[in-house]
Parts: C-alpha cells; structure tokens; sequence
C-alpha cells in the first residue's frame, strides 16, 4: 500500500529556475526523440539526466530517506519531501 504524505506550500520556485526547467525539459524531450528514433543512447544523455536529477532534488527540496538505523542516508532508495518524517537531516543543516 503507498503511503500518501500530506504536501506543505513551502516551495516557490523562481523566474530563474523555471527557465532552468525547461532547459532541461526541451534537452529530455530531445534526448527521448533521439532514443526512440534510434534505438541507441548516449554518454551525454546519461549526464544529462543525472544533471536533471541534481536540478529536480536541489530545486524542490528532495532529500533521501533516513537509513534502516536512523544515523545516515539511504542514498540508493526514494527520495522524499525535505520535510517529510523519513527524510534524513544532514549535520550540517
């Protein structure tokens, strides 16, 4: 069963990072034009989602999940919401 967690307004998203969005929205959109038309992808492509990945997680506030012990991050499962229960806290913040 998905657990469904409750969403807060704290995000604003700027004039800046909208263009950055759809920078990286018209790049994707390419880059699965090309995959499909060509069956192939590229090594650029795969930097280009990871960079799309960093954008979408710095941008909106997607932290990864506490780790089963609670002192780390679970840096291969789902992210979530910054403000979710689950979320690990860096010490730093």
């Amino acid at each position: 069963m998905t657990k469904i967690n409750k969403v807060s307004n704290d995000i604003l998203v700027t004039g800046e990072q909208r263009l950055e969005f759809l920078r990286l929205h018209n790049k994707l959109k390419d880059t699965v034009q090309y995959i499909e038309e060509c069956k192939d992808l590229r090594l650029s492509d795969a930097s280009m989602l990871e960079e799309l990945i960093h954008v979408l997680h710095s941008s909106l506030k997607f932290v990864p999940q506490k780790n089963d012990d609670g002192d780390g991050a679970n840096w291969y499962g789902d992210y979530v919401l910054r403000s979710d229960e689950l979320a690990w806290k860096s010490p730093n913040e």
